[in-house]
């Protein structure tokens, strides 16, 4: 099998595992020790898991502060600890009838920019402790609100008790607390009991593999059907070609001049099509490596 060391991984976690336990099988599935992923998906959601591995792993970042689409299901009525199902319920109260104008208003209301209190079941730090597991130990931290984004937001009304929830959003956005505050404004309090991300950047759901199919398939269709090099997940950002002499200036960190207008992005490639890693271009024309993968 290939040593993967440039490779990625489109995937589609089932719902009922965490990110990591899908890592975890993953990487033993393939034998490979260096890998992450691009963001967290909570046990209770399912949808897209981008998997870099190796020298792969530099490029994680890039797409962790990217924007993110999902579909969910809203149920009205019921608070949760965690704010999802998998919480224990904390309170129940009935829903009042809605109709499409009292959606309309919502969406107008979380469209733009927003603010959120980050839940305690997260796995943001304090202190260097992860959020959760003071929640776990019934200790509260104060968290400050944080400013988000939200592009578009659709709500639908499946029956008396449940919305269907369309959204697209910037990093750092929790779905589980825009259920939350849905809840509120309504008036009756609401949890996540569904939740798929659908769209990282320009990657879709679509181009995904299910994660039972990928355990289950030959050595052959992972290296040739599954795993993909990780310049092809980057096919909106320009690229360019260096010779050999600014191929090794490069390798050793120094900058080059090329024929480029400045940019923050731009793949990197030798004269064999050989994917380097990226840089930018600064406005004296000059190629600046950020992340090598070679």
């Amino acid at each position: 099998m290939s040593d993967f060391k440039q490779s990625c991984l489109i995937l589609d976690k089932p719902s009922g595992m965490s990110s990591n336990q899908a890592l975890a099988q993953i990487k033993k599935r393939i034998n490979q020790k260096k890998a992450g992923f691009s963001g967290t998906l909570d046990p209770l959601a399912s949808g897209l898991l981008i998997i870099f591995f190796n020298k792969a792993t530099k490029l994680c970042s890039l797409f962790l502060g990217a924007d993110k689409s999902y579909e969910a299901t809203i149920k009205l009525g019921y608070v949760s600890e965690t704010g999802d199902s998998d919480g224990e319920i904390i309170s129940v109260k009935d829903v009042p009838s809605l109709d499409e104008k009292d959606l309309r208003i919502l969406e107008e209301k979380y469209t733009g920019v927003i603010e959120q209190v980050p839940p305690m079941y997260s796995a943001l730090k304090h202190k260097g402790v992860r959020l959760y597991e003071y929640a776990r130990k019934g200790i509260n931290i104060e968290r400050d609100s944080r400013k988000v984004t939200i592009y578009n937001i659709r709500l639908d009304i499946i029956d008396k008790s449940n919305l269907a929830l369309k959204v697209k959003c910037s990093k750092g956005t929790y779905i589980r607390t825009l259920a939350e505050q849905i809840g509120e404004d309504i008036g009756c309090g609401a949890l996540l009991s569904k939740l798929v991300r659908t769209q990282i950047n320009n990657i879709d759901l679509s181009s995904a593999v299910n994660f039972k199919d990928f355990l289950s398939s030959s050595d052959k269709d992972i290296c040739e059907k599954h795993m993909r090099n990780v310049d092809s997940i980057l096919d909106n950002v320009d690229a360019c070609q260096l010779s050999e002499t600014n191929k090794i200036k490069i390798l050793n960190g120094n900058k080059v001049l090329i024929d480029t207008e400045p940019c923050e992005m731009l793949k990197i490639y030798d004269l064999k099509d050989n994917f380097l890693g990226v840089g930018e271009v600064n406005n004296n024309s000059e190629l600046i490596p950020k992340k090598i993968l070679v």
